[in-house]
This record gives C-alpha cells, sequence and structure tokens, in this order.
C-alpha cells in the first residue's frame, strides 16, 4: 500500500474590499490569518468536498489560517473527521511591509529562495517547515489517504523539494516531475494536488482536475 496526500490550496477568499473594521488594529500578518473565505468560496469549498477522489479520507490537516480552515471544514465533516491544525502549513509570512512593492518583493523571492524581510520567512525556510510537517504527517498516516489544505506559496516551496526547479519569462517558478510541469506559475482557488508516497518517497505527483475554478 502507498500513502495518498491530497495538498489542497484553500478556497477563494474574501476581497479585503468588502471588509471593513474601523476598530481593526490587527498587523497585516493578522489580518491574513483572519482573511475569510468569499461567498463563491465557501461553495466551491462545499463542491470539492462532495468529489468523488476526496471521499473516504482517512485525516484532515489544516494550516491555522481561517481561509483554510473554512476549506477544510467541508472536507472534515463530510469524512466525519476532526481537523488538524499544525501551523507549519501556514502560507509564507511576509513580515515588515512599510513601503513594500509587491511585485517587486515576490520577483525578488523568486529569483532568490534565500531573501526576505525583516520579521518576514524566505523561501528556503517556509520550505523547511512545510517539508517537516509532512514527514510528522507521513510518520502518522502510514497508508492513509490524507487531505492537508495549506497555501499556494507554502505549497509551491514544498513543492519543490520534489520537483525540478525552472522559471518561464516572468521569472514565476516552473516545477516538474519525471518531466511533466507540475507548477507552471498560475495558482487557482481551490487547487488540489495528490501525491502518492512509499514511505518518505514521492512515487507520484498529480494536479487533479476539479471542474470549474476561479482566479
Amino acid at each position: 500500500m502507498s500513502t495518498v496526500l491530497y495538498l489542497i490550496r484553500h478556497s477563494e477568499g474574501c476581497s479585503k474590499s468588502v471588509i471593513k473594521n474601523i476598530q481593526n488594529s490587527d498587523s497585516f500578518q493578522e489580518n491574513n490569518e483572519k482573511s475569510i473565505l468569499s461567498v463563491v468560496g465557501e461553495e466551491k469549498a462545499r463542491q470539492l468536498s462532495e468529489l468523488e477522489e476526496l471521499k473516504n479520507i482517512d485525516a484532515v490537516y489544516s494550516s491555522n489560517y481561517v481561509r483554510c480552515l473554512a476549506t477544510a471544514k467541508y472536507l472534515a465533516e463530510a469524512n466525519d473527521k476532526v481537523i488538524n491544525v499544525d501551523e507549519r502549513l501556514g502560507e509564507r509570512i511576509i513580515g515588515d511591509i512599510d513601503g513594500i512593492d509587491w511585485y517587486d518583493f515576490h520577483q525578488q523571492q523568486m529569483k532568490d529562495f534565500d531573501y526576505k524581510r525583516d520579521g518576514g520567512e524566505s523561501l528556503n525556510e517556509t520550505k523547511k517547515r512545510m517539508v517537516e510537517a509532512i514527514k510528522n504527517i507521513l510518520m502518522f498516516e502510514t497508508d492513509n489517504r490524507v487531505a492537508v489544505v495549506t497555501h499556494s506559496t507554502a505549497m509551491t516551496c514544498l513543492l519543490s523539494a520534489w520537483c525540478e526547479v525552472g522559471r518561464n519569462y516572468h521569472n514565476e517558478v516552473i516545477l516538474s516531475f519525471n518531466d511533466d510541469t507540475i507548477v507552471d506559475g498560475q495558482w487557482t482557488a481551490p487547487m488540489v494536488y495528490k501525491v502518492e508516497f512509499d514511505g518518505m518517497n514521492v512515487l507520484s505527483i498529480e494536479l487533479l482536475d476539479i471542474g470549474e475554478k476561479s482566479e
């Protein structure tokens, strides 16, 4: 038998422009962790839990971010499981955003996996904690089918541990496994990768077709 992990990017988040809290003094990181799913995102998460491929899941894991937990709840309820929360599955921490140019920051991190801002994480640091989290899951869930709900950048970092890393003309990271393109720099929400393991060794990685998805 083998262990199968379904690496799931959370469903569609709610636009920050539609939420206003005049008493909100939270930091950027706190607000990012609290970001919720949109109405459409809730429906897409529910539909995701009804996919035949995601039935009979043995365990559900999620980052501590609200949008991940909101996605995972449908999978947990559909499979009568609890959600195992692991903060190591969280998104890459940006750090100090004062004067940040988001495009330049993104490009710099794509070029240099060790680049980070004060109080933030590099992609290599994100990769390290993601790999540690997955190793722990594999130890506890041998021969099980496991849903792991996380984030696009964190998932890219994780997949880069098993894939050949390249870049396109826009400097977006391209990942390939056994000569098949796994990540092409474009992400939708939700998004599901099926990864099969023999012990700690990756046997296959497949991007599942889950039907119509939104940006």
